[in-house]
């Protein structure tokens, strides 16, 4: 049987890695998201594991309760803020690594819904990039983002996919090399583009934050630092 499917239902699973710090505001929506789009297909399923980055709101309590009337939702906390990076990471560690994953935050500013759609026709191994064709944020951040990428752009040979962040669905293949590597801080967005052979690039607007604070911090060790 293949491996990317649950064995018992032969239905293709989706391994969802969602980092957090301080969300209580978009964290219930989100899962309501994620299950809604994915009951629109017969042959996919997901499991959603939140990375709780240190939070100090009542994000943990929440996600609890949440999993309590939902099996597929999993849970790690961090007893001390490690940054999206490491969080990711970690993610990586524990998901199986002979299914498909992904990345998304859960500010729901990218579209939960990309991912029940474009996994339920995705090819094997493919790396999938959403790709930002409008950003719906503010004039400082969108030029701060927009500096990162063309200098990382420019250093990189241009092997960066521009407009893209780490929210992208992965291939078992990927997976595996990830697990494998020695990497502690990697710039996601370029280090899985990198590792994969078969890119596909799926556009969309980025919506703006309707829940919480943004978290976005200038001396975050991404993209800068992180590259190298």
């Amino acid at each position: 049987m293949n491996p990317l499917y649950n064995n018992a239902t032969s239905i293709k699973i989706l391994n969802i890695i969602a980092s957090f710090r301080n969300e209580v505001e978009s964290i219930e929506y989100f899962c309501k998201k994620i299950d809604e789009t994915f009951l629109k297909y017969n042959n996919i399923d997901y499991r959603i594991y939140f990375i709780n980055d240190y939070s100090t709101d009542n994000s943990e309590n929440l996600i609890i309760d949440l999993k309590k009337k939902n099996k597929k939702i999993f849970l790690t906390s961090f007893k001390k803020n490690y940054g999206g990076s490491t969080s990711i990471h970690h993610g990586f560690d524990i998901i199986p690594d002979d299914q498909f994953a992904a990345i998304i935050d859960c500010d729901l500013q990218d579209p939960p819904e990309l991912l029940a759609r474009e996994f339920n026709s995705i090819e094997t191994d493919t790396l999938i990039n959403f790709v930002r064709s409008e950003r719906k944020e503010g004039l400082f951040q969108k030029l701060y983002t927009n500096l990162a990428y063309r200098f990382i752009g420019f250093i990189s040979n241009n092997k960066i996919i521009k407009d893209s962040n780490h929210f992208k669905i992965i291939p078992p293949i990927i997976i595996k090399k990830i697990k494998q590597s020695d990497e502690i801080y990697p710039y996601w967005n370029y280090f899985m583009s990198r590792l994969s052979n078969k890119n596909k690039i799926v556009y969309y607007k980025r919506s703006s934050r309707n829940y919480g604070e943004s978290k976005f911090n200038i001396f975050s060790t991404n993209p800068w630092i992180t590259f190298y």
